[in-house]
This record gives C-alpha cells, structure tokens and sequence, in this order.
C-alpha cells in the first residue's frame, strides 16, 4: 500500500494545540477537516496529508462493495467457517492480528476493547490483504470530521501544523508519542502475542497453549526497539 514509512514515523506532539484543532472542527459535507488555530484559518485534505506522509491520495473511499463473509473469509484465511460466528481477534491469524492493531492504533484509531471486530476493520483487514488499494487521506479526514471520542491522529495533526510554518510559542507544551501511539513489542504484548525463537507466536493464556500458527517473520528494528518500549 506504501504506508510503511507512515507506520514507522514519529513526530512530536502539542496536545493543547491537537484539542484546539478539534474544538474549532467546522461541521462538513465535504471531505475537508476546516479549523481555527492560534489565530489561523487551516484546512486538512486528503492532498494535504498524502504530501505530509508521502503516500497515494487514489483508491477506492468506501466498502459498499466488499461482502461481508467474503471479507471474513479472507481475515480468517479459511474459506470454511460458520457465518453467523462473531469474529474476534482470538480467531485471527497472528499477522492479521498485527495488522488489525496497526488499524486500530494508527490508520483509524479508536478507544476501548480491540478485541470485537467492526465491520470497518474486516473491509479494511480483507482489502489490505488482497491487494485492493485503499485511499487512506480520504479515510483519516473522514475519521477526524466523525468526532470521536477521543482525540485521533494527534501526531499526524502536530506534523501538518509544524509543516504550515504557524508561529508555535517556544514555550508551547510538546509530549514524545507513547508506546501505545506506535506499533512495537510493548503493544503486541497487549495482543497476547510475542516474539519467540525469532518468531511471533500467540503467549500462553490461563495456563493453556493455543495451537502454534505459522510463524511471522520480524524485522530487526522492531525487535531493537524491545528497550526502550520497556522504560516507556
């Protein structure tokens, strides 16, 4: 999809200024993310983030064309399954597990329990894995106008405003990313998942073993990151 260098990016972050962006939020019929900051009108586009991060503003903007079981079908990576059963991350194959923690924690962040799949995540888990390119610009503006409860993409809003050359006071309070705004060991744990004998395998859970998947390769840097994730 060529989001990884998005994945594995890290910027600083003004929260004063993330919940200003959100509270001067204009209602929009369109997909632009209009707002009021220290004393600047700004506009968030679709454009405007596939240049901050690099990546395609083209693909398809909405799932009404994916089915549902067929979606299923392609997460579970079974064709055989029972299709009123309620998918949950435990059904998952490990690296779809991981896929669905990069979904939930980065391309569209939510709160609260990761475990239930949404219809939103099985579309987006089951297009990612088939290869059906995804814009990705027009899906986080349309996040960020949904007002969520929370505050989303709070790394990617500091990036933009520190790429439009406002006057940011020197002063202005700026936190690092916590470990669980990044994808890294400390939140795969979370996942019940771990890197084992150079592999990712799913960790004992009350005492009982689940089957062993086929494995998951890792790459080095986030094994290097073990650490620090650890101080964090």
């Amino acid at each position: 999809m060529g989001w990884f260098e998005y994945l594995c990016s890290s910027h600083t972050i003004y929260p004063r200024l993330v919940k200003l962006f959100y509270a001067n939020l204009d209602n929009s019929t369109t997909c632009v993310a209009n707002s009021f900051i220290l004393g600047n009108p700004m506009s968030i586009t679709p454009d405007l983030i596939a240049e901050t991060l690099g990546i395609l503003n083209s693909g398809i903007t909405h799932f009404n064309d994916v089915e549902k079981l067929e979606a299923i079908g392609i997460c579970l990576e079974r064709p055989n399954f029972n299709p009123i059963m309620t998918v949950t991350s435990s059904h998952l194959p490990i690296a779809t597990r991981i896929l669905l923690l990069i979904i939930t924690n980065t391309l569209l962040p939510r709160e609260g329990s990761h475990t239930l799949l949404s219809e939103r995540d099985l579309n987006l888990v089951a297009c990612i894995k088939n290869g059906t390119l995804v814009n990705l610009p027009y899906l986080i503006v349309n996040h960020m106008l949904s007002r969520p409860n929370h505050i989303p993409y709070s790394m990617l809003i500091s990036r933009i405003l520190a790429s439009l050359n406002l006057d940011i006071p020197d002063d202005e309070h700026k936190v690092k990313p916590s470990h669980k705004q990044l994808i890294n060991k400390a939140g795969l744990r979370n996942c019940n998942i771990k890197f084992e004998d150079g592999v990712w395998v799913k960790q004992v859970v009350g005492g009982r073993e689940p089957a062993r998947e086929p494995p998951m390769r890792a790459g080095g840097d986030v094994d290097e990151e073990e650490e620090e994730d650890d101080a964090q």
